[in-house]
């Protein structure tokens, strides 16, 4: 344990230190960066999809998703850790005269002048990010296709929400040159510190420093201006948006979340076709609490010959068979109660499993309406 202690309190032993978990750190930045590009699909519904179904894979498991930030966290103190003392061993060794020949004429390049600088400031940009995503606004989303038909968080929405401000896309955009600055010194000086430093090697790997640094910044870059032009020039996207934000959709959402799987990965399906039918979910949970009470507005409905089958007169509701008779039916004009509601989810739930008639009534939705 002495010979530890004694490695980590000198200098090669803290360069080391620092060269490694800087390399553990670039190769998070590259995975984060990987990822980030299906922000950039040219459907904005598939992007929403993908990017949602990146998320959950990272955070369904609590523990593993606990493990990682920990590991992260611990990864970056112990960098800057060993990077602000030896910037204060330095200091103290050069003492307060400074060499009357610059460093700076030199062959290192200006990155190595700033490396503390910008890892103090990459530091604070990480810690306010995840704080920001973490504790941001907390949207809803359902898709059969994504977490098995689960209620789940969505992030594609908070992260487009965020990018597509201008003023946080130019400050990130600002951050990521200074991310590039960063890694176009670290990852050289990292290998050879760790004693990687051959005639034939060193040159290659300088040359693979600059070209992470490039991918780095250009991905990066490219996802925050992309999705900025996404989220604001794109017809598509902004329809996605306003309709996932609205309070009526997250509300339902919210109520679903709190029901058995079963019942959420079915009524995925049934929000993928029309998602204005999740706010039927609402007003099944107002009954179920004693809430208020609601009724169908009155409408004409037709079916997919066009023909009409269903309508209300004066308040009241007739339903027309092919042979002109028709009967009355017991709810229309008045107040719904819970059995009507549970009759109609019924129907919702066949309608979402099997294929409508082209002769059957979509009641369902004229509930809703």
């Amino acid at each position: 344990m002495k010979w530890l202690l004694t490695y980590l309190s000198s200098s090669i032993g803290k360069k080391q230190v620092m060269g490694a978990t800087g390399c553990m750190l670039v190769l998070f930045v590259l995975g984060h960066m990987v990822g980030n590009l299906q922000l950039l699909l040219p459907d904005p519904e598939a992007a929403q999809r993908a990017f949602n179904t990146y998320s959950y894979l990272l955070t369904k498991s609590k523990l593993f998703l606990y493990s990682v930030e920990a590991a992260l966290a611990l990864v970056v103190i112990v960098h800057l850790y060993m990077a602000i003392t030896l910037k204060l061993q330095n200091n103290k060794a050069r003492g307060p005269v400074d060499y009357v020949v610059s460093a700076r004429k030199g062959k290192k390049a200006f990155p190595t002048f700033v490396m503390i600088w910008t890892g103090l400031a990459l530091a604070a940009f990480l810690v306010w990010h995840i704080w920001t995503l973490r504790n941001g606004v907390y949207y809803h989303y359902i898709n059969p296709e994504v977490a098995g038909g689960l209620v789940v968080r969505d992030m594609w929405l908070t992260t487009v929400e965020i990018l597509g401000n201008p003023l946080f896309a130019t400050f990130y955009l600002i951050v990521m040159l200074l991310l590039g600055f960063h890694m176009w010194h670290a990852i050289s000086s990292a290998f050879q510190t760790m004693g990687i430093n051959h005639q034939k090697w060193t040159p290659i790997i300088d040359k693979v420093a600059i070209l992470c640094c490039i991918a780095a910044v250009i991905g990066f870059t490219a996802t925050a201006a992309g999705t900025w032009a996404i989220v604001n020039l794109n017809p598509k996207a902004k329809a996605i948006i306003e309709q996932a934000k609205d309070p009526g959709y997250q509300a339902a959402l919210g109520a679903l979340s709190e029901r058995s799987l079963d019942e959420q990965r079915i009524f995925a399906k049934i929000i993928a076709k029309n998602p204005e039918r999740a706010k039927f979910i609402v007003e099944r949970e107002k009954f179920r609490k004693g809430e208020g009470s609601a009724k169908f507005k009155g409408k004409k409905f037709k079916s997919k010959d066009g023909k009409e089958k269903f309508k209300h007169k004066d308040g009241k509701e007739k339903f027309k068979h092919k042979d002109g008779k028709g009967k009355p039916k017991r709810h229309g004009h008045k107040k719904i109660k819970e059995d009507d509601i549970e009759d109609l989810e019924e129907t919702e739930v066949k309608n979402a499993e099997q294929p409508a008639n082209a002769e059957q009534i979509e009641s369902t939705e004229g509930g809703e309406q």
